[in-house]
């Protein structure tokens, strides 16, 4: 019997129990750290949508922001999220905005501003509401073939305007503040991006505005600060380098307002309309003179007509009294002065003829008249006053289409419906 036998087998057991542990160990380890990198890079990713979504949520409440309030927000000086209209960069004015989440206040914001030295109507503060709208009317100088461009102001809208400024203050001028921002040179003053290339610090082109976003404490130099500059969008990320940017370019913010078509609608296309419709009132009272002027000319042309037809209605009783005539002297002197008396019927025939002539004359001369008489009284009743209704409506809609704006609110759509401008005095018939 073998006494050692328990002892060897419990020693055994001992050993195996001890490298198990070891391996289950070394297994667990080996899943914390993966599990450890796991959870690292769920959580940048869910900080990377964090950004993304911010970030696209804010560029959208900016363009809706603009496009109801005529201009971009101005940024705020902290997180609160109230407007500084004193910065041109700083972070981003949630509450302005509407935006409830205020993680949205920690993105940093930049808008295109800067002092201009511009005439009233060319300057390009874009965080900023200026009358900048101005008609351009195209004319031709007659005989020369020269174009013209007549740029005027439209009147102010009296009361309506004082008690509601959008009216007159609204997308329209905007849009030309950014069409006035894009005639200006590149300048590092305004709000700007760089070129996709750290550290170099080349300037691609000024922005209507620009956001960033960064891990809390995280931020790249560039976006701190009072800096105007913002690293382009296309800037890869790297271990140095974490930050999302926004940025939209003066032509995206015309496009994505659609101030093409609105300005040339409002601004060229209706102003021109109605300077075309103005001209058109004179034409029409011209016309109207030239037809009373030719009803006149139809008189003229009958009363002529009446005296053709007396003068031959007349000429044939003279030929006939030449006739009796000469039949007298034929008896007299015995039928000697006969020939005569075939000549004086030919006298007649002639008068006779030249009645007929003038009585087609006298008809022909009626039908004219009549014919001028009633286009006149036809265009007298209807093309002089519709031309100057026409003008009153094509001046009235011009007035509404500077009112109305881009997007107009519910109100502004039924103040500028019903108004009227103030009534200007027609040409005299």
């Amino acid at each position: 019997m073998n006494i050692h036998a328990p002892y060897r087998a419990h020693r055994a057991a001992a050993g195996f129990s001890l490298l198990e542990l070891t391996l289950s160990l070394v297994i667990l380890g080996v899943i914390g750290i993966l599990l450890a990198r796991w959870i690292g890079m769920e959580s940048e990713d869910r900080s990377q949508l964090v950004q993304r979504t911010l970030l696209q949520r804010a560029d959208d409440a900016i363009t809706a922001f603009a496009a109801s309030n005529g201009r971009l927000p101005c940024p705020a000086a902290d997180t609160g999220g109230g407007e500084d209209c004193s910065r041109a960069v700083g972070l981003l004015p949630f509450r302005s905005l509407g935006l409830p989440d205020s993680r949205a206040g920690l993105l940093r914001y930049g808008v295109y501003r800067g002092e201009d030295t511009r005439p009233e109507g060319a300057d390009a503060d874009l965080a900023v509401l200026h009358d900048r709208n101005r008609v351009l009317q195209v004319t031709a100088m007659a005989g020369t073939g020269v174009v013209l461009g007549e740029v005027f102001t439209l009147p102010g809208c009296g009361a309506e305007c004082a008690a509601m400024p959008q009216l007159q203050l609204n997308g329209l001028d905007f849009c030309v503040g950014l069409r006035n921002a894009m005639q200006h040179p590149t300048d590092a003053s305004r709000v700007h991006t760089l070129r996709p290339v750290l550290p170099a610090m080349e300037i691609a082109g000024n922005v209507a505005y620009a956001l960033s976003s960064s891990a809390p404490g995280q931020a790249n130099a560039l976006h701190t600060g009072t800096s105007l500059a913002f690293a382009s969008p296309r800037q890869a990320s790297s271990p140095n380098y974490g930050d999302k940017v926004v940025a939209v370019g003066l032509d995206q913010m015309w496009s994505r307002l659609n101030c093409g078509d609105a300005l040339g609608a409002a601004t060229y296309g209706q102003a021109n309309a109605a300077a075309a419709a103005t001209l058109n009132v004179p034409a029409m009272y011209d016309y109207k003179e030239q037809l009373a002027i030719m009803d006149q000319m139809a008189d003229a042309g009958v009363l002529s007509a009446n005296a053709a037809l007396v003068g031959s209605i007349a000429q044939v009783g003279y030929a006939t009294g030449g006739v009796f005539d000469t039949v007298g002297e034929t008896l007299a002197t015995l039928g000697a002065w006969n020939w005569r008396i075939n000549l004086s019927i030919v006298g007649i025939g002639s008068a006779v003829g030249s009645v007929i002539a003038a009585g087609i004359a006298k008809g022909k001369a009626d039908a004219y008249k009549g014919q001028a008489s009633s286009l006149a009284a036809e265009f007298n009743t209807t093309f002089p006053a519709n031309a100057a209704a026409l003008e009153t409506s094509l001046d009235t809609e011009l007035y509404r289409a500077d009112m109305l704006g881009l997007y107009p609110d519910l109100q502004s759509q039924a103040t500028a419906k019903a108004y009227v401008p103030p009534a200007t005095s027609a040409p005299t018939p």
